[in-house]
């Protein structure tokens, strides 16, 4: 290349990229005013919550499988009506009706936690003893804050991580699409949008290198909360679920659950790590999607990962 041409290139790359910066500048002082005003009259405080329901599910007389929560408002079902229709609740009564065992949950996710507060949370789960199989459902507060993706990225992959050292079946629930909540205006929707889908296939590649499930919500559950977002979405404040988009939360993760703690059922004998809408083409899906084949490879070769949780 003539060195004038090549000269030329790099003057018009630098520019595009100069220009790319200046709008990601200036979209992020707009989006930050905007998110400001948006976090102080959307997000919950602690004491407007239900209770957090816990306990046994099922009668069985065998030792029950020990199921844990973790994460943020989504995993404590903030927006619920009933505390038996939170996620944590759905998915233990889910998870008695497959293995014909009692199941044990317990619940340590926090209103407005980001993604640093699973540490803490992993050592109080701990105290319970060790969970035989996790749910984490996190990544929008990290969002909402504008916190920086190796924070988030770091926690949860160290979470999971210290989770399965310890032999627990861990399933990830990744951000959800937050360009779907009607509140937010632009360009703070778009913003949110884009955000929270890099964060999620971040969310997927760590999770499935630490040795995790991923379950995408903003794949699988953003189209139907956009289209039906009365329904969906919470009468109380248009940013959480309802009753219903609870249910239809619970419904896409409750077979990667099933899988993970051994009890599948025949329509999920072929349930892959990464569960997401094919078809949906995002940032960094391409390597999540590698990192997906490899992770789940050597994962369906450990034979004592898809066995049925033992009785203790």
């Amino acid at each position: 290349m003539p060195p004038s041409r090549g000269l030329r290139l790099l003057r018009a790359v630098g520019s595009a990229l100069g220009a790319i910066v200046g709008f990601v500048t200036a979209l992020v002082v707009v989006t930050t005013a905007e998110g400001v005003l948006a976090r102080a009259r959307l997000l919950p405080t602690r004491d407007e919550s239900l209770p957090v329901r816990t306990g046994r599910f099922g009668d069985d007389e065998r030792p029950p499988i020990a199921f844990g929560m973790m994460g943020d408002s989504l995993a404590v079902g903030y927006g619920s009506e009933d505390p038996d229709s939170t996620p944590g609740v759905l998915l233990a009564k889910g998870l008695v009706e497959a293995s014909g065992r009692s199941v044990v949950l317990t619940n340590v996710a926090d209103i407005g936690a980001e993604s640093v507060a699973l540490v803490p949370q992993l050592a109080k789960l701990r105290t319970a003893g060790v969970p035989d199989v996790v749910v984490i459902v996190i990544g929008a507060n990290d969002v909402m804050h504008l916190k920086r993706l190796t924070d988030a990225l770091w926690s949860l992959s160290a979470v999971v991580g210290k989770l399965r050292h310890d032999g627990t079946r861990v399933v990830v629930a990744t951000c959800p699409d937050l360009g779907t909540i009607h509140p937010f205006t632009q360009p703070l929707r778009f913003f949110a949008h884009w955000y929270s889908r890099v964060l999620a296939t971040g969310q997927a590649i760590v999770v499935l290198r630490a040795g995790g499930r991923s379950v995408s919500l903003a794949d699988t559950l953003g189209p139907l909360f956009r289209r039906e977002p009365e329904d969906m979405f919470s009468a109380h404040d248009r940013l959480h679920p309802s009753d219903l988009g609870y249910a239809a939360a619970a419904a896409v993760i409750l077979p990667s659950l099933r899988v993970a703690a051994g009890y599948p059922l025949p329509v999920d004998v072929h349930l892959p790590h990464r569960v997401y809408r094919k078809g949906s083409h995002h940032p960094l899906a391409w390597w999540a999607f590698r990192a997906s084949r490899r992770v789940g490879s050597r994962l369906a070769a450990d034979a004592g990962d898809e066995r049925p949780v033992p009785d203790r």
